[in-house]
């Protein structure tokens, strides 16, 4: 592989010096912004703006598109051709134009905000991005050394954030596939999802996994570039607040803009927005290689003179990130401080569409063995074949999003897997082939992701909530769908479920099955031996003692509703079910009860501090 660096030297009056080194030889360069700043708020809205409005603008949409590739060919004008012996170095190269690699080495965020992802040979088919390894790099980085220890398996965190629920991104657009894409290939990677998605979780959940456990940490959230302001009428509307809540200070007053990402809170509408560096201070010392954000301009660096005013109503509020207009303002770049070999950002915001075409590609192609580098591009190749893109009104637009992936690398990435031993390869298959498999129906499962995010966060306030719907709206099939994900996701460690359907299920039946799938066998047969009284009590305290799930499903059976399947329970055994239920409200262990009907009888369980937690199914989700 042939290294080309291009190397910030200092500012000059037009723009920048630069050494660029290649085959050895190094040269001297000065490079200037081929945008105007016009140009620059052209692009914005045609990556930001347009997909609001597409029916509208598509001349000044075709005019910001085609820009992008005159962008290209004025870097690569500037970079290549002041010198002729440079020029002949760069032509003996050029036919083998997929064995090399460009490395951006920068030491200004003036430097990083140059589009260096759009240069483009007149020559070639394509941007050098899109066929070469492209990667960012800080001439005084902060190196950190990550001794990963050797692992049979990648550890992935996906930390996903909905603050605005059934009025925000889809809750599984990027996780459903990246699950989908691990079971399809047998792959060796274990997916945790974040619940729910907030700071105070993440910050817990990474002290519960120490250092070096994760090799990928992946930030499915939005973000957005803020001034103090925009933040005081953020907390005037009810927005965000100013005690932001758990390991976080209150935001002192500040000049220009900062970048956060958005957290939920604990209501619908509420978020919690975490300062860059807030966010950076808790993964240092963590030791995750990789850090992938599909959180829209976490790449973007903003060039603003200190001398410059801000105006409020121009900074760009929704899923972005920066620091400071006249520092850093690329969340992507900050992160290497917290000791991350690589970090994957957007310089502007990307459609949910193509966050989710990018991201089945880069896992695909990551889990298939591919460097990493290498997979990052081969998603940037897929962007760039396949432009169409979701706006609103359900019309499809192209975009020219393949210019927006940004990657820093701090230095080589090696997760240090190795083989599984004996052992360990006997242990996984024989916990994969007894895991639960959800019996897909002919049509698809579809149209969840709502009533799965609503499901997830009622049983985060409370342990117990009734499921109720009419007969025929998919309650069953909902449920055997959630044992298959919160298995696959580790939401639990083990889920207990039993269909009044299938069974008149007696309390002792269900302690029974749950005592034969909770402990090997010889707890087992310790347990057996126990009293029926002393089986209740251990088997109460291991499940309010751990996190696991029991469903109870088709509840409208057990007291002989009508239209219900009569597998009834005489009236002292719907009272042993209510004690075990009530004895375990309010422990870790989930309970989620399924029913045609409000299951009176069990409301004092589903209930918590005079809040009812009943979710009634309806249809599909509108998308």
């Amino acid at each position: 592989m042939s290294l080309i660096i291009i190397r910030e030297e200092g500012k000059t009056e037009n723009g920048f010096s630069a050494q660029l080194i290649i085959n050895n030889q190094e040269y001297s360069i000065t490079v200037s912004d081929p945008f105007t700043k016009e140009d620059e708020t052209l692009l914005e809205w045609y990556f930001e703006g347009w997909l609001v409005t597409p029916m509208l603008n598509t001349e000044t949409a075709k005019k910001a598109a085609d820009s992008v590739n005159d962008y290209g060919l004025s870097l690569f004008e500037q970079v290549f051709k002041q010198d002729f012996a440079l020029y002949s170095d760069y032509r003996q190269l050029k036919p083998k134009i997929n064995e090399i690699a460009f490395e951006i080495q920068s030491k200004t965020p003036e430097f990083q905000a140059l589009h260096w992802e759009g240069m483009k040979d007149p020559d070639l088919p394509r941007p050098f991005a899109v066929d070469c390894l492209m990667t960012r790099r800080l001439i005084n980085p902060i190196n950190i050394n990550i001794d990963i220890p050797v692992s049979p398996v990648i550890n992935l965190l996906a930390v996903i954030a909905r603050p605005d629920e059934d009025s925000d991104v889809g809750y599984r657009t990027i996780s459903r596939p990246l699950v989908e894409l691990i079971e399809q290939g047998n792959l060796r990677v274990n997916l945790d999802i974040l619940r729910p998605g907030t700071y105070e979780s993440l910050s817990k959940h990474l002290q519960e996994k120490g250092r070096n456990y994760y090799h990928i940490i992946h930030f499915d959230l939005h973000g957005g570039l803020m001034s103090y302001k925009q933040f005081q009428d953020g907390v005037e509307k009810s927005r965000y607040f100013y005690q932001r809540g758990y390991g976080l200070d209150d935001l002192e007053p500040y000049e220009g803009v900062k970048a956060f990402l958005f957290f939920e809170g604990e209501n619908k509408g509420k978020a919690v927005p975490v300062e860059a560096a807030e966010l950076t201070d808790l993964l240092t010392g963590k030791n995750i290689p990789v850090c992938i954000l599909n959180a829209c301009q976490s790449g973007k660096q903003i060039r603003l003179d200190k001398t410059e005013e801000i105006d409020d109503n121009k900074v760009k509020m929704g899923k972005g990130a920066g620091l400071q207009y006249s520092n850093e303002t690329s969340l992507s770049s900050r992160l290497l401080q917290a000791g991350m070999q690589m970090v994957v950002g957007m310089s502007y915001s990307v459609t949910v569409s193509a966050a989710k075409l990018m991201m089945k590609e880069l896992y695909g192609q990551l889990f298939n063995n591919q460097p990493i580098t290498e997979a990052i591009r081969l998603s940037r190749l897929e962007l760039y074949n396949n432009k169409e893109r979701q706006a609103y009104f359900n019309e499809i637009i192209d975009l020219e999003d393949w210019l927006l992936p940004v990657v820093y690398n701090n230095q080589p990435v090696n997760f240090n897997l190795r083989e599984m031993t004996p052992e360990e390869t006997e242990k996984y298959y024989t916990d994969l082939e007894q895991s639960y498999r959800f019996p897909l129906p002919i049509y698809g499962f579809v149209g969840r992701d709502l009533e799965i995010l609503k499901i997830e966060k009622s049983l985060l306030k409370h342990n117990v909530l009734l499921l109720q719907g009419m007969g025929g709206t998919g309650k069953t099939t909902l449920l055997n769908y959630l044992r298959e994900w919160w298995t696959k996701t580790h939401y639990v460690d083990k889920i207990f479920y039993f269909g009044y359907d299938e069974t008149a299920w007696t309390v002792e039946q269900i302690i029974f099955n749950i005592g034969q799938q909770l402990y090997d066998k010889y707890q087992f047969g310790t347990f057996q031996a126990m009293g029926d009284a002393a089986k209740l009590g251990k088997l109460i305290i291991d499940l309010r003692s751990h996190n696991h799930v029991l469903i109870l499903d088709n509840l409208e059976s057990v007291t002989g509703q009508p239209l219900a399947i009569q597998n009834t329970l005489d009236k002292d055994e719907q009272q042993k079910l209510k004690y075990l239920l009530k004895r375990l409200k309010g422990g870790k262990t989930k309970i989620v009860l399924g029913s045609r009907s409000d299951e009176s009888w069990l409301k004092d369980v589903y209930t918590n501090n005079n809040i009812i937690y009943r979710y009634p199914l309806q249809g599909l989700d509108k998308e």
